[in-house]
């Protein structure tokens, strides 16, 4: 279940140990919105949730592999459309808790040849749901492009399940993968 702990700019970048700009360019152009109070003019504060912490670890990451604000930025706005799909089936699921949790399901942001996003969602000892094949450039154009939907799609295979070389999105010149559990179970949060 979510927790109420909740985070300031600079406690975040502290704990991440990365400076206060990189932070506030990524709430600047939307790529993280504060859950508990967003930043209302000279001499206010944002403050962040764990949901929030997590997504700018995410969106750091993301960055730090080179991509593109606004792809970042559709990114996390779809990680969270994706924990509101989970809490349809799991009503406690909440991201920053439910994935630093022990046997926490292994959560991973699949890009695919720089053009559309998957999400691979699996216990470590059964094959993953693979989520998504949302075109990313929607997303990057804004939320009013994409309806909102992620659908459960069919595995094509994957060097975990050995059938293909290609990723189980069936990408043909690149992909990046990125592990939301591992970044959540080392996010320092307590």
């Amino acid at each position: 279940m979510a927790s109420d702990r909740s985070f300031t700019l600079s406690e975040i970048a502290r704990r991440l140990d990365v400076p206060q700009h990189r932070l506030i360019h990524l709430c600047e152009k939307g790529v993280v919105v504060p859950d508990v109070h967003g930043a209302a003019g000279r001499g206010s504060s944002r403050v962040f949730s764990e949901r929030n912490f997590l997504e700018l670890a995410v969106a750091l990451r993301l960055r730090d592999m080179m991509m593109p604000v606004a792809a970042v930025g559709a990114c996390v706005h779809v990680l969270r459309a994706f924990e509101e799909r989970l809490r349809e089936d799991l009503p406690h699921f909440a991201l920053a808790d439910s994935l630093r949790e022990d046997r926490a399901p292994d959560l991973r942001i699949i890009i695919s040849d720089g053009e559309t996003i998957y999400f691979s969602l699996g216990a470590m000892d059964k094959q993953p749901k693979l989520f998504g094949g949302i075109p990313l450039e929607r997303l990057e154009r804004g939320a009013s492009a994409w309806d909102g939907r992620i659908d459960a799609v069919r595995f094509r295979g994957n060097a975990r399940n050995g059938a293909s070389s290609f990723g189980p999105e069936n990408s043909r010149s690149g992909r990046l993968e990125l592990s939301v559990t591992a970044i959540a179970q080392t996010l320092p949060i307590d």
